[in-house]
């Protein structure tokens, strides 16, 4: 599980459309843009499939080239991606003696 960084989420939030266009632009259902708008942790396999469609429209979007900009011009696609994910936690987190104590 991982958490797309949540400085970079409000300028990728025009590529995603509406719900109906989500899945064609960037390859996620509404649910999953829910769940890494608001934070939360999605599977690997999620976050690589959407990290690699923003990736590719990522020239495209001027917030990145504020915050990763080349020293002589354009964008830093290697910070971009080095910050794009960070690790997350299962959302049931609580000490197994927690959960133990519930059955």
């Amino acid at each position: 599980m991982c958490v797309v960084n949540p400085d970079l989420v409000d300028e990728i939030g025009h590529l995603v459309g509406g719900q109906c266009e989500i899945m064609t632009r960037i390859g996620i259902s509404w649910n999953s843009w829910i769940k890494i708008a608001s934070g939360l942790p999605v599977r690997l396999s999620l976050a690589h499939r959407f990290k690699a469609r923003v990736l590719a429209s990522a020239g495209s979007i001027e917030g990145f080239h504020q915050k990763f900009p080349l020293p002589g011009g354009g964008l830093d696609y290697v910070a971009l991606d080095d910050a794009f994910l960070l690790p997350g936690t299962p959302a049931h987190s609580e000490p197994n003696a927690l959960r133990s104590g519930m059955k």
